[in-house]
């Protein structure tokens, strides 16, 4: 069985894969990725120079739908935000409409 991943937006993160399969990311674990729109040309080259000024030579951007990139602060915020039963990211546009069609149902509001 295959399964097709369904994008509801636009706009994600491009991450840098080897030809291993491995997402490039430094000793703390922050990965090598840019924020974009998809199919974002210039951000697209503005990711594989920062590789190859890592003489990064070889791979290639993979696309990440609805993704973005975090600080570590944010990252708190949204493992509380969990922990209360609310939508981890305040951005997630497709998950908090989402929460809010399960609200209405339920009768929560």
């Amino acid at each position: 069985m295959k399964i097709t991943p369904i994008e509801e937006v636009n706009y994600g993160t491009y991450l840098w894969q080897m030809p291993n399969g491995a997402l490039v990311s430094d000793e703390e674990g922050s990965f090598m990725c840019i924020y974009a729109i998809k199919g974002d040309v210039k951000k697209i080259t503005e990711l594989r120079n920062f590789a190859k000024s890592y003489g990064i030579e070889e791979g290639e951007p993979v696309w990440f739908s609805g993704h973005r990139p975090v600080s570590d602060e944010e990252y708190d915020n949204q493992k509380q935000r969990m922990d209360w039963g609310l939508v981890a990211d305040e951005w997630d546009i497709p998950a908090l409409k989402e929460d809010l069609e399960q609200k209405k149902k339920m009768g929560i509001i």
